[in-house]
């Protein structure tokens, strides 16, 4: 496989052999969604939310232990594909115009990592706690400890999110500017990006539920971009050994 990229002070693109391998690490886009799905979907059964009396929350989460160590390992998988994912999506851009795309690439990397481990830290590290000790001791001692570790999840998730709006938004304007994604997938990205920033002033609906809805809406639009780019770029790499210009 070759991948195009840009020899610096030059405009002419040139090419560099890479492993085959390299090809299918865009898979890691697609299990990172794949895994996201799998453990909302597992989620909703708890059949609790940020609203709930602090007692049904510590109860409901006791009862639902083993449910939520399901969800934690889902989660442990979509933490180490995002960056897989991420990592192939700045390699892309940044061989289509190396110099100009390096300060919204940086952007796109910090975004992207802030907003998996924060998400991670959520779901995995507290979540962990309450699976392995706190939720029965919540349950039977103390409802505050349960419910302030949930609703904990959804002020951190609430942060990560602000900072996949940087995510996105970098993402978009790159690729409007590499041409090496459909463009409608670049707006599909800009407009993830104001969603996931105002969400953060309901704290993902801790505060005040619009945040809750400006953030699923701005996760579903944030998914389909890693979706799809994934699929596109492996299908481009797979059928012509190099990524595609697309008009």
């Amino acid at each position: 496989m070759a991948t195009n990229m840009v020899d610096a002070g030059t405009s002419q693109a040139t090419t560099r052999a890479a492993p085959g391998w390299e090809r299918y690490a865009w898979l890691a886009g697609i299990l990172f969604v794949l895994a996201v799905l799998v453990e909302s979907a597992i989620g909703l059964g708890v059949g609790i939310n940020q609203n709930d009396s602090a007692a049904k929350i510590a109860n409901t989460l006791a009862d639902h232990k083993n449910r939520l160590v399901v969800v934690e390992g889902f989660c442990v998988v979509y933490a180490v594909m995002f960056p897989i994912y991420l990592w192939k999506l700045y390699d892309r851009f940044l061989h289509t115009d190396a110099e100009g795309s390096r300060a919204l690439g940086s952007l796109m990397l910090v975004g992207g990592m802030l907003f998996v481990a924060l998400h991670a830290f959520s779901d995995i590290g507290i979540y962990g706690v309450l699976d392995g000790k706190l939720a029965v001791f919540g349950a039977q001692r103390d409802h505050s400890v349960s419910y302030t570790l949930y609703l904990l999840t959804y002020a951190v998730d609430s942060v990560a999110d602000v900072f996949g709006s940087l995510f996105a938004f970098a993402a978009g304007v790159l690729v409007f500017r590499g041409g090496v994604l459909p463009r409608w997938l670049g707006w599909v990205s800009i407009l993830a990006a104001p969603l996931l920033f105002l969400q953060a002033f309901g704290l993902g609906g801790v505060i005040a539920s619009f945040g809750l809805v400006l953030d699923l809406i701005g996760f579903v639009l944030l998914l389909v971009f890693v979706l799809i780019s994934s699929i596109v770029s492996l299908r481009s790499e797979r059928s012509v050994g190099a990524p595609a210009q697309v008009g």
